[in-house]
């Protein structure tokens, strides 16, 4: 079974005129071709791609100046109040198109993931007991990120002329901000510290029909230059308690803790044998007690800083350390997808010391997780926008894709038996049938983190 370009852009405008560029534009400027179903009265997603083209002024950042290995929470609540200050306002509410105080942008190429209402995007499901012990049902889990107007900047770069992407020699400049809401279907009777949460309505069944879904968790994640010694990068995250003290629901959102290293070398056999912690991170011990005694155990492997929703076999910065550019499609179903799986694992195995150290390696901005491809600083959304484009160039105008890419295509070792310009999935940019994977045709942000 195979399908044409106009299949894939079936939900969105009819290009401007024909052949692969219109095309590619129109891809990359269309919101959301998913399905919509119900939701009556409901505003629908619009994505903003305006990109700054100049370098915005960094100055006066409201975390730079607090030392964030000494002072943790502060540095976190200072990265809070930034990221809501203009978009939590109600005559906002996240539609950063609306927001003429501060300058927000959505990274492209998630159209075919993104439900109709709010723009997000499907992430890791929760288990059962693994949001609360009463939790007797699988919670499904959907998020969408928010970068400033630095991080927007170099995503602008990237994506300048939108039929022939940049990556090469990617970087954020210091400053970059970005910052995701994930919600939840858990429902309050199963996880009742979510009573009174934020609720958004959106369309995230298969068919396009809505649900009521509740803010559980928010990340957020900095390029901070007072980090260089490490990865550069720190990764916070917030849990949504309905018993914190506060009277809304910004006030109630607990920080879960800061990483700004990976703890290379706390092993399974380090922590179970020598009682060894993080020690370049920092996790707040109440709310990791309230983790502790369920099946997860820890949010992040052996205590390292992760959401609830996330897996508990790795941690935040790790994971979007994994972010790259194969520098060519890497299509589901082929050899070289199932190549790329096992380059890119999306945890480690926890009792194979070596593959811990490999996945918790203090990456800098510029070294790629896996040795040959372009790395994109931590970036899994630049990384997943891109990987989706190739998917789609591959599949609808496969003529093209060894002119769409600016980096070496990737040498897989399968390359010499299979093309990978010649095996079109259906299922490449279907989110409904969607599992995580390393390949072209998968969500951003965290998949399985």
């Amino acid at each position: 079974m195979s399908f044409a370009a106009s299949d894939l852009a079936a939900k969105c405008p009819d290009p401007a005129g024909p052949g692969y560029v219109a095309a590619a534009q129109t891809q990359f400027n269309c919101s959301s071709a998913r399905d919509l179903v119900g939701g009556a009265g409901e505003r629908e997603f619009r994505a903003r791609f305006d990109f700054p083209t100049d370098p915005p002024s960094a100055v006066n950042l409201p975390w730079k100046n607090i030392k964030f290995e000494e002072q943790a929470e502060a540095y976190l609540g200072a990265l809070l109040a930034y990221g809501i200050k203009d978009n939590s306002d109600p005559s906002i509410d996240w539609r950063i198109e609306d927001n003429t105080k501060s300058r927000w942008c959505h990274a492209p190429w998630f159209h075919n993931q993104r439900e109709r209402l709010r723009g997000m995007t499907l992430e890791r499901g929760a288990r059962i007991k693994e949001l609360h012990s009463g939790q007797k049902s699988q919670a499904r889990n959907w998020a969408v990120g928010f970068y400033n107007d630095v991080g927007c900047y170099s995503i602008g770069k990237v994506w300048k002329d939108q039929a022939f992407p940049k990556t090469k020699d990617f970087a954020f400049l210091d400053g970059a901000y970005s910052i995701k809401l994930l919600y939840t279907t858990a429902s309050v009777a199963e996880v009742p510290y979510l009573t009174g949460s934020k609720e958004w309505i959106a369309a995230i069944n298969n068919d396009g029909s809505v649900e009521r879904m509740r803010l559980l968790q928010v990340d957020i994640a900095v390029r901070d230059t007072n980090a260089d010694n490490f990865s550069g990068w720190l990764f916070g995250t917030f849990i949504y308690d309905a018993y914190a003290p506060g009277a809304t629901v910004w006030e109630k959102l607990v920080p879960v803790g800061l990483m700004w290293g990976n703890d290379p070398d706390l092993t399974s056999q380090a922590y179970e044998e020598r009682g060894g912690t993080p020690k370049q991170a920092w996790l707040n011990p109440e709310v990791a007690r309230k983790f502790f005694d369920l099946p997860r155990h820890n949010l992040g492997l052996h205590g390292r800083v992760n959401g609830p929703v996330d897996n508990f076999k790795a941690a935040c910065l790790a994971c979007h350390g994994r972010a790259l550019d194969w520098g060519r499609a890497v299509l589901r179903g082929t050899p070289a997808n199932d190549e790329a799986n096992a380059l890119l694992p999306l945890a480690p195995s926890p009792y194979d010391d070596a593959s811990v150290k490999n996945y918790f390696r203090n990456l800098k901005p510029n070294v790629p997780f896996v040795a040959g491809t372009q790395p994109l600083d931590f970036s899994l959304q630049v990384s997943g926008g891109i990987a989706n484009f190739r998917a789609w160039v591959a599949t609808a105008f496969p003529q093209e894709s060894g002119n769409t890419s600016d980096v070496p295509p990737y040498k897989f070792k399968s390359d010499g038996t299979t093309s990978f310009s010649q095996t079109p999935d259906p299922s490449i940019m279907r989110a409904s049938e969607r599992t995580p994977r390393a390949g072209g045709n998968e969500q951003f942000i965290r998949g399985e983190d």
